[in-house]
């Protein structure tokens, strides 16, 4: 392909823009790390008209008012807990004094504090109980991501299944006990008071506290524990897989991104999340990202960082509503990062990783995926998103192709849809093989059999045990 057809690829293959304006969040937040507590003072603007909303806001949150933008009055609110929307906040709205019918002002402030556990001693610690969705204070730093934690107002569009986490922000950071402050989206600052903007949308990750700032190669790490050299082996391992992603998948990556390392507030619980750019590792070690550079490590570490690369294109470029958008978000992310342990890494990683889940799959059936209708007919989430789902883009890939498998998760990125849904995948499949037997062949065969597991394993023959 010439240099003419790819840039007109990467064109055409963007998301529409909507004539929407991003919502924008502004206003002040005061922390401090030692004393677990946020005062926060913030405004929404560009509000979309919706019908049927909620505005989460963390559940530990005390309201002092919703205000209307002139600061002339508070709304009367009522508020709601719904696990099917959030687990971690209550669900905001106002009612129409008429009609009774909730209405939606395109501009609302917030004023709310609220006082956090800070956990110091691991001793007294609980074995679990820290998550991504929690506002985490240790002592040292807090840390949030951006919609689950819903330290800020985020709107939820109930009738599509929408979440606008991702904002615009020009908002004032205050914390007298920091050495440090980020927020998601903008540099690194080292101070105790700050200003931070952004023009583009994106999802708010707040780390503030007592951490050093390292940079290199136009990416920064935030508390890493990393020498000059681990950063620019690091920044050197980063593009690679970067590269290779948009090159197979004909759509540019985004921005450099942010490692940021970081106790838990519990004794066991260890995990990675991403809130693009950056990518959060949690866990007890004192050295920080360091002990990844042990060759040991580096057969589970370099597809895990691949894994969370990938969501850059499977949560970031295109959020997935729907009961399904969780299974494409993880499962799709862990077969790019399939792929490319195969290629970039080594084969012997790849196969070993195939026959985990391949023997995870032993003697188990799952519900077909075109008869998932809620997040419960998973069954185990974890096994279902992680395991079983890449097992079966696996198994379709061997039935049509490399060439075509790109081009299908190409579509999938790209068409524009109000849900991804089970229809709005087999359309995209379907697009691209633009043959009506070898769709049904498939659907049949993988989608609405209880048998996929044995089908994909018997696609999948010349890989078990295979190292």
């Amino acid at each position: 392909m010439n240099k003419i057809l790819v840039l007109l690829s990467l064109l055409f293959s963007m998301p529409i823009l909507s004539s929407e304006l991003p919502i924008k969040l502004t206003g002040t937040i005061d922390i401090s790390v030692r004393n677990g507590t946020i005062d926060a003072n913030f405004q929404l603007e560009n509000i979309p008209k919706l019908n049927n909303y909620l505005i989460h806001l963390n559940s530990s949150f005390n309201i002092q008012y919703f205000r209307n933008e002139k600061d002339s009055f508070n709304y009367t609110y009522e508020k709601i807990y719904d696990t099917r929307y959030s687990e971690e906040s209550f669900g905001y709205f106002f009612r129409n004094d008429t009609t009774k019918n909730k209405f939606l002002p395109d501009t609302i402030q917030f004023k709310y504090t609220g006082k956090f556990p800070v956990i110091t001693d691991m001793n007294t610690a609980s074995e679990r109980g820290d998550w991504k969705g929690n506002i985490a204070f240790n002592g040292k730093t807090i840390r949030t991501d951006g919609f689950q934690t819903a330290w800020y107002p985020i709107l939820y569009d109930i009738e599509q299944d929408k979440r606008y986490d991702e904002v615009t922000y020009d908002i004032e950071v205050i914390c007298l006990d920091c050495k440090s402050i980020y927020v998601n989206g903008s540099k690194p600052i080292t101070a105790k008071h700050g200003s931070f903007k952004r023009e583009k949308p994106v999802s708010l990750t707040l780390f503030a506290g007592e951490y050093n700032i390292g940079k290199q190669n136009g990416s920064y790490y935030l508390n890493s524990g990393l020498s000059t050299p681990q950063m620019s082996e690091l920044g050197r391992l980063t593009s690679s897989f970067e590269n290779y992603y948009q090159e197979k998948l004909s759509l540019p990556y985004g921005e450099n991104v942010v490692y940021i390392h970081t106790a838990p507030i519990s004794k066991k619980d260890s995990w990675f999340f991403v809130s693009y750019p950056s990518i959060v590792t949690i866990n007890h070690n004192k050295s920080g990202l360091s002990n990844f550079f042990d060759e040991s490590k580096s057969s589970w570490f370099k597809p895990f960082i691949a894994h969370e690369l990938a969501h850059y294109y499977f949560g970031t470029y295109k959020k997935f509503n729907s009961v399904l958008g969780d299974m494409f978000t993880e499962s799709l992310a862990e077969y790019l990062s399939l792929k490319l342990t195969k290629q970039l890494i080594d084969e012997k990683t790849y196969l070993e990783n195939i026959n985990k889940k391949l023997n995870k799959l032993e003697d188990k059936t799952f519900t077909a995926i075109k008869e998932v209708k809620s997040s419960s007919d998973y069954g185990d989430r974890n096994q279902y998103v992680y395991t079983y789902a890449p097992i079966i883009w696996l198994a379709i890939e061997r039935e049509i192709g490399e060439e075509k498998m790109w081009l299908w998760l190409n579509k999938m990125l790209t068409i524009e849809t109000e849900k991804t849904d089970y229809k709005f995948m087999i359309e995209a499949l379907a697009n691209v093989l633009n043959d009506d037997n070898k769709l049904k062949f498939l659907i049949e065969k993988y989608f609405s059999t209880k048998n996929s597991v044995i089908n994909a394993k018997v696609q999948l023959k010349d890989t078990i045990n295979k190292t």
